[in-house]
Order: C-alpha cells, then structure tokens, then sequence
C-alpha cells in the first residue's frame, strides 16, 4: 500500500513509516564504516554532480543502500528505487523515506510480481540515469510500449551484477546507451565478489540454520569470483568442499586451488549442503531434488530466486512446512530437503548482506560511475561495458588510504 509520511509529496510503497528510527540506527552505524562513501559524501554536497536529474534505481535496499543514497540526494539528484524479494531491510526503507526524500517501492514481503511492478514505477518517475541490478530496470525498458521514449533520453545506466551483464550482453540489444557494468572491474570481481559475498554467504547460512559447517560435504555450483569466495569461506570453517563447473578452465582452477570437482549428478547424492551460485536458471531441478539424500540443505547465493526451481519441487512435495524462519522443509520419497530463505539470496535474506567496509567500495564504484554518466555521458560508447579504469583506480586508491595507511 502507500504510506503516509510527513511529506506527502513523496510516493512510495513501504511497510511502515514508523520503523525510521529503527532504520536511522542501522544507517548511522553503516556509515561510521564506511569512509570512502563518507569522502564521496562529503564532496558530492559540494559539487552537485546530479544537479536536476533524476536517478532510477533497482537495487538491494539495506543500510549500506541508505548510505550511497545519501551521496545521491546530497549530490542534487531526485531518487527513485526498488529493492528485491526477501532483502529488503523495511527499517532502513522508512529511514530513507524520512531523512532523504526518496521515493521507495520496496517491502521485505513483496513477491516477484510486486518486484516487476515497482520497477515499473520506478521508471514511471521518468529517470535520467538508471542504476540496475540484474537488468530487471533494463528488461522493461527494452520490452515494454510506454518506456521506449526513455531509451533515448538515457544519458546511460550502471548493473551491478554478473548475472544482468549476461542478460544485457546475451538478451538484450543494448545499444542506444553506455551502461557501465560494476562486476566488470577488478576491484569488485576481487574485493566485493569474492571476499565479501564469500563472506557473507557463511553467515546467512549459519544464522538461518545454526548447524555447523565443520565436517559438512558442501556441494558449491558455480565457480566465479561470488563461486569460487564462497568455497573458500567454506573451506576455512572445515567443510568439505566439492565444485560443479560446468566451464574447463574454471573446473581446473578449481581443481588447482585444491578443491574436489565433479559433475551435478555426481556430486549430489554426498552432499549436506548445496549452494547456487551461477545467475542462471532452474541449476536444480526436478531430476536433481530426486538425487538429493535426505536432510540436505539447499541454499541460493546467485542473483534470481529461479536458479532453484521452487514450483519443481514444491510440485514433488507431500508436505511442506516452516521449520525455522529461514528454512522451509519439503518432504517426499521419506527424505526431507531444506530450503534456506525460499531460494532467495542466502546473504541478504537470512544475513545483513555483504560486510559494510566491503561495500564501502562496490558502492564508491556506483557513485563514481553515475558521476561519469551525469558529467561526461558523451564520452562513453552505448554498450555495456567495464566501468573506465581511472575510476576503478581512485577507488582502489581510496580504499588503501583508509584501509591500509589508516
């Protein structure tokens, strides 16, 4: 529904506006962590580089969210976001609503219909510069009658994630404007994929189940850079790791840094754990829930909840109950498979999300790169591409002084 605020010239759709001290306290805290988001801050107010624009977006909204969209407001422009399924923090929502003046169309309890539906409304505000997560902001735009106008008065958009790299490289023909791709920069593939998710997706598993990951044969499908930082993290508590790799070169680094790697069939029938890590499709389906021994945990860390095909086996299910608030049992053939957070993102759903001094970076990468966009966006080709090199140096550079030399 929409919410009532005490300015009600902002159009949103929230939980409750009432949670913005609760929300104010996460934000406060994320950004005492966050000091290169503080320099950027800090500069934006000065220079108000989005000055009269306006910026759509469609990404996680958490704590460290509401810090990056402190820089944006502070830096001039008018914002409009929604979130994902399962991740949003309803708190930090009503806090961004409160103190920002942005407009939110998110809730921890929206379905992925209620998703697709606030990104419309998201672009409905007419944006200058997009901000995308897995291309879903970009999938209307290409696909739907009452957006074409918008593709050409883009001065272009920034994606986030791997997974809207290949939709916009594999799906889309998207060439009308420059999308900056933040997963294409080494600092992010290394830095945020690789340590933070790995990081974070520990613990979202191990708060939604409290088991230990001592001794545990885990299954990890996929071996990117979230992949392949997981598998360590994993390693680290004393899990038996094995990897599902479907790419040779990737399989033998996997294999070289001393992991077990085998095919999904192989592999299923040991494992204790199964983890999803690819951003793509239906990675478990009917045939692999049928392989799967009985009490095995099954967790998504890739991009959509659909890399688990939940009606599959919901439709092979006797019964179907809450176990815990993030782990759903379904029983059939007498073994019960556990689903952590509904197959959304384990890290984000069950966890805080990626560290904060971790994303302190991955956002300064958006921050500088929506700069780019709204200052220079002619200097820029209309494709998908890395985000320019110079900004992944001053970043990096950022990143040493506070937390190296600090």
């Amino acid at each position: 529904m929409t919410t009532d605020t005490t300015t009600p010239h902002i159009d949103c759709e929230i939980a409750d506006i009432n949670l913005a001290p609760l929300g104010r306290k996460r934000i406060d805290w994320a950004r005492a962590h966050m000091p290169i988001m503080r320099n950027i801050i800090e500069r934006f107010e000065k220079e108000q580089p989005f000055k009269g624009l306006t910026i759509g977006i469609c990404l996680h909204v958490e704590a460290k969210t509401g810090v990056w969209l402190e820089a944006l407001t502070k830096g001039g422009a008018t914002v409009a976001i929604t979130g994902s399924p399962g991740t949003t923090q309803d708190e930090t929502v009503a806090a961004i609503v409160a103190d920002y003046g942005v407009h939110v169309y998110s809730q921890r309890s929206e379905s992925f219909a209620d998703h697709l539906r606030y990104c419309q409304k998201v672009l409905d505000h007419q944006p200058d510069i997009i901000s995308d997560n897995g291309a879903d902001l970009h999938e209307l735009l290409f696909t739907l009658p009452q957006n074409q106008h918008l593709i050409a008065s883009l001065l272009g958009a920034t994606e986030e994630t791997t997974t809207g790299a290949n939709r916009l490289r594999e799906d889309f023909k998207s060439d009308k404007f420059a999308t900056l791709i933040i997963n294409d920069t080494q600092a992010k593939r290394i830095i945020e994929n690789r340590y933070g998710v790995g990081s974070s997706v520990v613990d979202g598993i191990m708060r939604a189940t409290n088991v230990m990951l001592h001794g545990k044969k885990v299954l990890v499908i996929g071996y990117g850079y979230c992949g392949s930082g997981t598998a360590q993290r994993l390693r680290g508590m004393g899990a038996h790791v094995t990897v599902v790799e479907p790419n040779p070169l990737t399989r033998l680094e996997a294999h070289m840094e001393g992991f077990y790697t085998a095919s999904l069939e192989e592999a299923l029938p040991n494992a204790d754990m199964v983890i999803t890590i690819t951003g793509r499709d239906k990675v478990l389906d009917k045939q692999h829930f049928e392989l799967m021994a009985d009490n095995v945990i099954i967790a998504n860390a890739g991009h959509f909840q659909r890399e688990i095909n939940l009606p599959a086996l919901t439709q092979l299910a006797e019964k179907v109950e809450q176990i815990r608030p993030h782990v759903k049992g379904y029983h059939f053939n007498d073994k019960t498979l556990f689903v952590l957070s509904d197959a959304n993102l384990v890290n984000l759903a069950a966890g805080d999300g990626n560290p904060i001094e971790i994303m302190d970076l991955g956002l300064a990468l958006q921050s500088l790169s929506l700069e780019r966009i709204a200052l220079n966006a002619k200097s820029l080709t209309p494709m998908p591409q890395p985000v320019p090199h110079d900004i992944e140096l001053d970043v990096a550079a950022l990143a040493c002084q506070y937390w190296i030399n600090h």
